[in-house]
């Protein structure tokens, strides 16, 4: 009976092609702003979590600032000396004093000129201990990342970027080059390579989509390119002291996160008069990107929902119109033994299958759209089959609701005026 049903439905809309393809529009605009909003919101949502995930949303980040001009009286009048940041105690008291903080990774960073033979660039020098790659899930387009006996011999060896490679133009085997550092050399032994998507996050790490970086062991660092270096400052030549740009702290798991970083809070307060550093906490960066996805996902269906009201209202119009056309067939069917159940389910099914022939039209309108968005934006939508589900369900469930009132109406006709309908 239902194949009946909607094989009729269907000749009934073709009967009127422009009529039906008119009325589906809403239906079809609406669907597919929902595939197209859901489609966006969860890429955007996967994305956020990737972007945290590099982070590491069991790690708190502490940065080394530099104190502005009027509160650098730490610098020593007799060396000029400017001594801010982080420091070897800093580190130790957070090791010593927080059992839930399992790792605490010192990371040094020195600007210097490196020396490709004839050719020399301007690169970021980053001291790191092995274990940091694994902390920031860095892994190497060739060779591979320092190891403990680089650290405990303090070998001079190194890890580039490949956009280092790059900026050098250099050609051939980089697992073979030697850079001058300083006035040291240092084998590469791994290339990093350069980061595929940008992530606004990762300056929280010091790292730079465009920067030209270098990792070399945390010891050979220290050891060999000092902790006071002299840049110019606005003109001006200035000589600073750090003893650490950063520490990379990890949590036993997410849930102590917040309390590490109160106590991390206490003890760098207690130590530094100015504060000359930034805690950032990862996790904190997820909560807050989604609440801002709980907004977007609060619009998105109040939006579609306005799309969807017009395209229902407009079902609800046509079909209000098409009871009034065919008052004699209802009449002649009512006639020959047809229920007013018969009769409702007669238009009901007639206004799912044009709902559902729309909703059908917009996922695949609402599908282009998402490529159209991936093409022309940065934004990276995702396609999901829920969103495809709900947006069938939604346009069925629209067809019910806006249906339901002309199908009632067409049951609780007068047989017999029916089919005096002129």
């Amino acid at each position: 009976m239902f194949g009946e049903l909607i094989t009729e439905a269907l000749r009934n809309l073709m009967r009127h092609k422009l009529r039906s393809l008119l009325t589906a529009l809403g239906i079809i605009f609406g669907i597919a702003s929902v595939v197209s909003m859901v489609s966006a919101g969860e890429g955007a949502r996967r994305e956020i979590l990737d972007q945290i995930r590099e982070l590491g949303t069991d790690n708190i980040i502490i940065n080394a600032v530099k104190p502005p001009a009027e509160q650098n009286s730490k610098k020593s009048e007799e060396t000029y000396v400017l001594e801010y940041g982080l420091t070897f105690r800093d580190l130790e008291q957070i090791r010593r004093t927080l059992p839930v903080v399992t790792e605490a990774l010192p990371v040094h960073d020195v600007k210097e000129r490196i020396w490709f033979r004839s050719r020399k660039v301007e690169a970021k020098v980053h001291g790191v201990t092995p274990r940091y790659f694994e902390r920031l899930n860095l892994k190497p387009l060739l060779g591979r990342v320092l190891d403990e006996k680089d650290e405990r011999d303090r070998s001079r060896v190194c890890v580039v970027r490949a956009r280092v490679l790059n900026e050098a133009k250099y050609v051939g085997d980089p697992l073979k080059l030697d850079l001058k550092i300083g006035s040291h050399y240092y084998r590469v032994v791994g290339v990093l390579p350069d980061f595929a998507t940008k992530n606004p996050d990762r300056a929280i790490l010091g790292l730079d989509d465009r920067a030209l970086e270098v990792y070399a062991p945390f010891e050979t660092v220290v050891d060999r390119l000092g902790l006071t270096k002299g840049n110019v400052e606005s003109g001006t030549w200035e000589m600073s002291r750090v003893e650490l740009h950063q520490i990379v702290c990890t949590v036993d798991g997410e849930e102590n996160v917040m309390s590490a970083a109160r106590g991390i809070q206490a003890i760098l307060e207690k130590f530094h008069e100015r504060k000359d550093y930034a805690v950032t906490v990862p996790i904190e960066l997820l909560q807050s990107r989604a609440r801002t996805q709980r907004t977007f996902d609060i619009v998105l269906p109040v939006i579609a929902g306005i799309a969807l009201l017009v395209g229902g209202i407009g079902i609800l119009n046509i079909m209000l119109a098409s009871v009034t056309e065919r008052t004699r067939e209802i009449g002649i069917r009512r006639a020959i033994g047809a229920s007013q159940f018969d009769i409702t389910l007669q238009f009901l099914v007639e206004t799912v299958t044009l709902a559902l022939v729309g909703g059908v039209l917009g996922v695949l309108l609402g599908i282009g759209g998402s490529f159209a968005i991936e093409h022309f934006t940065a934004w990276k939508p995702v396609v999901t089959f829920d969103a495809v589900a709900v947006s069938l369900a939604i346009s069925c469930l629209t067809g019910v609701v806006f249906g339901i009132y002309p199908a009632r109406r067409a049951a609780m006709m007068s047989p017999v005026q029916a089919l005096r309908h002129e």
